[in-house]
C-alpha cells in the first residue's frame, strides 16, 4: 500500500528561514503519526467489528428470553428447565447439592429404563436453561428442536409453529424417557395459558409438596425432607 504525505510550508517572510517548516523533519513527523494513527484506529474497528458480529450472532443465532420471571425455563421443545438435573445443581446451594448425592447413594444402585435414565446421567453438566442465554448443557447446544427454532421467524419454542408436531419433536418423544412425553401436552398448555402463567404453574408442580425444595423430573422423593413425589407429576413406571 502507498501512502502519499502531503507537507505544508508556511512562510511569513520570503527572507527568513527561521518561519519555513523544514519538509525532511515535517516528513518524518508526519509519516510516524500517521503510521500510529492508522495502528491505533486499525485495531479499534478490528475490535468494533469483531464484538458487533459477535452480538449479531448471539440475537440472531441465540433467541435469548428475559431471566426475570423465568420465562427461559419453557425450553423450545416444550419441557420444564426448572426440573432439570442440570439446571438443578447449577441453581443449588453446596449444602443442597450434598444432600441429594448423599439420597442418591444411599438409595443403593437403580438400574435404567427405557422410560428412566441412568441416575448419574446428568452427572457433572450444568445449565441455567435453554433459553437463558447463559451456561448451556452441550446436549441442549445442539439440539435439532433448538436450533430449528432459532432460524425460524417469529419462533422462540414449538407452541409458536404451525408445524407442531414435526418429525423432530416425534423422534425425541419416541425415545421413550418419561419426561419427553410432556413436550406436546406442555406445549398446548404454553399456547392456553401463555408462557409466563405456565412457567409459574410448572414451578409450583415440580416442588416438594411438604418443603417446597425444587424437585428433579426422576426424583421418587424430595431429597431435602423425604416426602414422596407430587402426584401432580408423571408417575416413575
Amino acid at each position: 500500500m502507498t501512502f502519499l504525505f502531503v507537507t505544508a510550508r508556511k512562510t511569513i517572510n520570503k527572507d527568513s528561514r527561521a518561519d519555513i517548516f523544514e519538509p525532511r523533519v515535517m516528513n518524518k513527523l508526519s509519516r510516524r503519526k500517521f503510521v500510529k494513527g492508522v495502528a491505533g484506529s486499525a485495531v479499534c474497528c478490528a475490535c468494533f467489528s469483531l464484538d458487533f458480529l459477535a452480538a449479531s450472532e448471539k440475537v440472531q443465532g441465540d433467541k435469548i428470553e428475559d431471566i426475570n420471571d423465568n420465562v427461559h425455563l419453557a425450553a423450545a421443545c416444550g419441557t420444564f428447565c426448572g426440573a432439570c438435573p442440570a439446571y438443578i445443581t447449577k441453581h443449588s446451594s453446596e449444602e443442597q447439592i450434598k444432600m441429594r448425592l448423599q439420597k442418591r447413594f444411599s438409595s443403593g444402585p437403580v438400574k435404567a429404563r427405557k422410560t428412566i435414565p441412568d441416575p448419574g446421567w446428568m452427572d457433572g453438566i450444568l445449565c441455567d436453561g435453554c433459553l437463558s442465554g447463559g451456561q448451556i448443557a452441550s446436549h441442549c447446544q445442539r439440539c435439532t428442536i433448538k436450533v430449528c427454532a432459532a432460524n425460524k421467524q417469529n419462533v422462540i419454542r414449538c407452541s409458536d409453529c404451525n408445524e407442531l408436531p414435526c418429525y423432530r419433536i416425534t423422534n425425541m418423544i419416541n425415545t421413550g424417557l418419561l419426561h419427553r412425553a410432556e413436550y406436546l401436552p406442555n406445549l398446548e398448555k404454553i399456547r392456553e395459558m401463555g408462557v409466563q402463567e405456565w412457567v409459574k404453574y410448572e414451578e409450583e408442580r415440580w416442588r416438594c409438596p411438604r418443603c417446597s425444595l425444587p424437585m428433579s423430573w426422576y426424583d421418587a422423593e424430595c431429597t431435602g425432607c423425604g416426602a414422596p413425589r407430587s402426584e401432580k407429576l408423571f408417575q416413575l413406571v
